[in-house]
């Protein structure tokens, strides 16, 4: 990819180069700084290869820079989802450019769709009315990355329970987004 011969604090350097405020500045380090790590098992669970990997989060930060307006609209607890929908995108399209096909999961489906939708936070909201049980399953592992394991963990449930939980609140959410209008 382009971006390949920088290293990642020129790649910072850089994006925040491109931006006019101190403020915008700032607040996007401080995005960057948070959210690189997760980023980068996104990309990696998606792609399998660190060099695309980090195409992909580039290609990302280039979107965010872009679209950098957007980082005061959505709610805090909404940029998470928005970031990883941005990752997401761009790692499916480093997959298209190699020509791959790569079994994901359905869930990819329906968030590959939803990262299209341009209000995300429309689409944050709609997230949060699923029941609490099934949305902090869905958050840890769609939009953390979490294995069943780690999740079962940190909710002290079965991986079992972790499993069911996720079908039960993926077609939850996709009743909600098709009784919405989002078009799945």
């Amino acid at each position: 990819g382009r971006w390949r011969i920088w290293n990642e604090t020129d790649m910072l350097s850089f994006f925040l180069s491109t931006l006019e405020s101190e403020e915008d500045r700032r607040r996007f380090r401080a995005v960057y700084e948070q959210y690189h790590g997760r980023l980068e098992r996104v990309a990696l669970g998606i792609l399998k290869d660190q060099r695309d990997a980090e195409d992909a989060i580039q290609n990302a930060f280039f979107q965010v820079v872009r679209h950098f307006e957007k980082i005061y609209e959505i709610p805090c607890e909404a940029l998470p989802f928005w970031l990883i929908s941005i990752v997401k995108n761009e790692a499916l399209m480093i997959l298209r450019k190699r020509k791959r096909t790569v079994q994901l999961e359905d869930w990819q489906a329906v968030s590959e769709r939803a990262a299209d939708v341009s209000d995300y936070t429309a689409l944050v909201e709609l997230f949060r009315s699923l029941p609490d049980t099934y949305r902090r399953v869905l958050e840890m592992k769609v939009l953390l990355g979490y294995t069943d394991k780690e999740i079962a963990g940190h909710l002290g449930i079965s991986e079992t329970a972790v499993s069911t939980r996720a079908s039960r609140g993926r077609q939850l959410l996709r009743e909600i987004l098709e009784k919405e209008g989002f078009q799945l």
